[in-house]
């Protein structure tokens, strides 16, 4: 069994904080029960960027808003969250039947530390190898027939395109119609941006893949449509007070940090599917 990232102890460490904090954004108030010995020294060593942390709980706290969103027009909402590290959204919203697809390692860890049982909305976690090919099976514990949120979060930048399809066209043969939630980065902000911070990134152990000009591109070739415009995560987190950014700024020099990391909302029906070129 693989060990737990260091990135989702990181990402787990860097909620904890704003948890703590009298001005918090995501309030996160079970993350600080997953961390061990091991995740705050992980934590210690590369918790120095307020700039990347604060872009970290924005990007989940729009994603948690989206969801949130949703839930008031069906309480009964299916939501399937792909790779979901230490979220707890599950416990935190009211509403929905969730489904937590990571890791071993991941779901032993957050089932002696936050047991589904207490959990007050409908929860299952499954165990999943992905790169042994085992996600298409344990998505048959979920529904196809109701409507469906598929929340992909901190994902698909560390897959490359064919991994990107692959994992679209799994999702695509289990549900032909869904709503796809996950964030994007485009290849200008990774480029323009990044910098120190993707160091820590490789330092962690990790490598981004998916570094297109549009990467909102490999979604819509593959059915998807999108209703609705993309979510600036610097914009918001401008709105949060988290980044000191005047907005004209914003809106001319630094439109490519604005523009270039965003939550994505892709929806599929079965009229999309059809269209859909044959593979």
């Amino acid at each position: 069994m693989h060990p737990i990232s260091k990135t989702a102890f990181f990402c787990c460490g860097i909620r904890a904080d704003d948890a703590r904090s009298p001005g918090s954004i995501y309030a996160d108030i079970y993350a600080e029960d997953f961390m061990t010995t091991e995740g705050r020294t992980i934590y210690a060593q590369f918790s120095g960027s307020p700039r990347r942390n604060a872009s970290n709980v924005v990007r989940e706290r729009i994603i948690q808003d989206e969801i949130a969103q949703r839930l008031k027009a069906n309480k009964n909402l299916q939501i399937v969250n792909i790779g979901a590290g230490f979220d707890s959204r599950a416990y935190r919203l009211a509403g929905g039947r969730w489904f937590e697809f990571d890791e071993p390692a991941i779901i032993e860890h957050k089932n002696a530390r936050l047991t589904t049982e207490r959990c007050p909305n409908p929860l299952q976690r499954r165990a999943v190898a992905f790169s042994s090919g085992e996600l298409p099976a344990a998505l048959r514990e979920c529904d196809p027939d109701v409507e469906t949120l598929i929340v992909i979060e901190g994902v698909f930048m560390y897959l490359d395109k064919a991994q990107v399809d692959e994992l679209l066209q799994t999702l695509s043969d289990r549900f032909p119609s869904h709503t796809l939630i996950c964030d994007l980065m485009n290849r200008v902000f990774f480029k323009r941006h990044m910098g120190k911070m993707y160091d820590q990134i490789l330092a962690l152990g990790s490598e981004f893949k998916l570094i297109e000009a549009q990467p909102e591109n490999v979604f819509l070739h593959r059915g998807y449509q999108q209703p609705s415009p993309p979510i600036s995560i610097v914009g918001r987190a401008r709105d949060f007070k988290a980044f000191r950014i005047p907005d004209l700024l914003l809106r001319t020099a630094l439109h490519t940090l604005r523009d270039g990391y965003r939550v994505h909302a892709f929806e599929r029906s079965r009229q999309d599917a059809a269209r859909q070129p044959l593979r």
